[in-house]
């Protein structure tokens, strides 16, 4: 229990078999990280309790408790990369606002994987949310609107999304929105993000449902990649030219990927390449100044995908100091001829 605490770290612990909780931040703890614990077996495993706000949690293995990470009034917290499995309940919000709640694996706990309790204005985004019996559920008698969710992966759940009350939340960002295991639209314009919206219900639509699962791979400390693909993604690499990785699926059927890859990488025309041989690829539109958006095809096995930039970054300066060499010596010839002809 930690009361009125701000700007302390609690990692690389094993807390377990507490009969009450295993780390309990309590009014007004602040701005504290709890990161790198196993934390098992507890009534919560992680509660923040009364405007414990801007907290950072991450990177935590949270299982076997009752409830794996609680809030309660506590708002602008930053919940990340935890992996929260087996609990009675994954994730509670309750009475709390403008959390960020991202790239966690919520899977096989026994109630639901999120609920948001007269919770509103949080950012639920690029969550693994599998097996629960309810995967996110939105609950309380009064508004838990305003939320927003996407790039969560939604794959296996007795009910992927369950509504206690019709309150108004987004279930995409504008143009991308989760993956719904049990969606069966269509992909007709092969971009990706399925011809038809999910209608959740009367208030809850995702007009971008997702095609394939959606994964996110640091390239460099400050710049990622991702995806959207139907096949298993393993051994990500970039070198600083080309991006690298392998797919997995059923053999002898159609696997798809559509990626998002900073210019700052590569920005440059893209080459495909399935296990050495060059495959077609489109840009999409929605790619911008600052990312492109490429969608390419393959025939599922186990493939090596490679992405390289038609004229790698590396080669640009060499071909441009033999290009302005040969255009001194043309430039110099001539003035030699002019010279000679005075």
């Amino acid at each position: 229990l930690l009361a009125f605490t701000t700007n302390s770290t609690i990692t690389k612990n094993n807390i377990t078999n507490n009969y009450n909780d295993g780390i309990y931040l309590y009014d007004y703890s602040s701005n504290n990280t709890i990161s790198g614990n196993n934390i098992t077996n507890n009534n919560h495993g992680i509660w923040l309790f009364v405007f414990s706000d801007n907290n950072t949690i991450s990177g935590n293995n949270i299982r076997n408790n009752l409830f794996g990470i609680r809030l309660y009034v506590s708002s602008n917290n930053t919940i990340s990369g935890n992996n929260i499995t087996n609990n009675g309940y994954g994730f509670y919000l309750s009475h709390s606002s403008d959390n960020s709640i991202s790239g966690n694996n919520i899977t096989a706990n026994n109630g639901y994987g999120i609920d948001l309790y007269v919770s509103s204005d949080n950012t639920v985004s690029g969550n693994n949310i599998t097996n629960n019996f309810k995967g996110i559920m939105l609950s309380g008698l009064s508004d838990s609107s305003n939320n927003l969710f996407f790039h969560n992966n939604l794959v296996d759940n007795a009910h992927q999304v369950y509504f206690y009350r019709f309150r108004v939340n987004f279930w995409d960002n504008g143009f991308e929105g989760n993956y719904w295991s049990d969606y069966a639209g269509s992909d007709l314009d092969n971009d990706g993000i399925g011809d038809f919206p999910l209608v959740l219900d009367a208030n809850n639509t995702d007009n971008h449902p997702l095609m394939g699962m959606f994964s996110e791979f640091n390239a460099t400390s400050e710049h990622h990649v991702q995806t959207i693909c139907n096949s298993t993604i393993s051994d990500f690499q970039f070198n600083g030219t080309a991006i690298s990785f392998d797919v997995s699926g059923e053999n002898d059927t159609a696997g798809f990927c559509r990626m998002c890859i900073p210019r700052v990488l590569m920005n440059e025309t893209y080459r495909v390449f399935v296990n050495g041989t060059e495959v077609a690829n489109t840009l999409l539109p929605c790619s911008n100044s600052t990312h492109s958006y490429l969608y390419f095809t393959y025939n599922h096995s186990t493939q090596e995908v490679t992405i390289i930039p038609e004229f790698p970054s590396l080669l640009i300066l060499p071909v441009f100091m033999i290009a302005a060499l040969l255009a001194a010596i043309v430039y110099r010839r001539r003035y030699q001829l002019d010279s000679t002809k005075e």
